[in-house]
């Protein structure tokens, strides 16, 4: 029971460590008091922020979907997890962006330029986005 002057008091659990309270009866070391202080936390934004909505921690400070996590996920296009290839350099079949955006390619109906594509598909395009030579 909580006396005048305690925050918590759990009795003979006091001071029993994470998740109670100190032996001097305020709280210990928690899920949700916005601190990573536990092996088992992931992660801990405070108990009001821990949602689990993406890119965010769980109620059980674990860490909710996340561009990364190797899970393809709300408004993500593609998640290869470490596999992401930074935007930058990103350009191939089968690519996956670290913005969890599928990467340009040779045959994906753009012509991107910046990685020397002079045309995307048709007749007179090769497998490798350049224009063929006409006779």
């Amino acid at each position: 029971m909580v006396s005048h002057g305690e925050k918590c008091d759990e009795g003979p659990l006091n001071g029993a460590g994470y998740g109670h309270c100190t032996a001097t009866c305020t709280p210990g070391p928690s899920c949700g008091d916005g601190v990573v202080d536990s092996p088992q936390e992931q992660c801990d934004l405070g108990k009001a922020n821990n949602t689990g909505a993406y890119g965010t921690c769980n109620p059980d400070c674990t860490l909710a979907p996340y561009c990364g996590d190797g899970v393809k996920s709300g408004a993500e296009q593609c998640d290869n997890g470490k596999a992401n290839v930074p935007s930058a350099t990103a350009y191939g079949p089968n690519l996956c962006t670290n913005f969890c955006k599928v990467a340009p390619f040779c045959g994906d109906g753009v012509i991107q330029e910046q990685w020397n594509e002079q045309c995307d598909g048709g007749p007179h395009c090769t497998a490798d986005c350049l224009i063929k030579d006409i006779p």
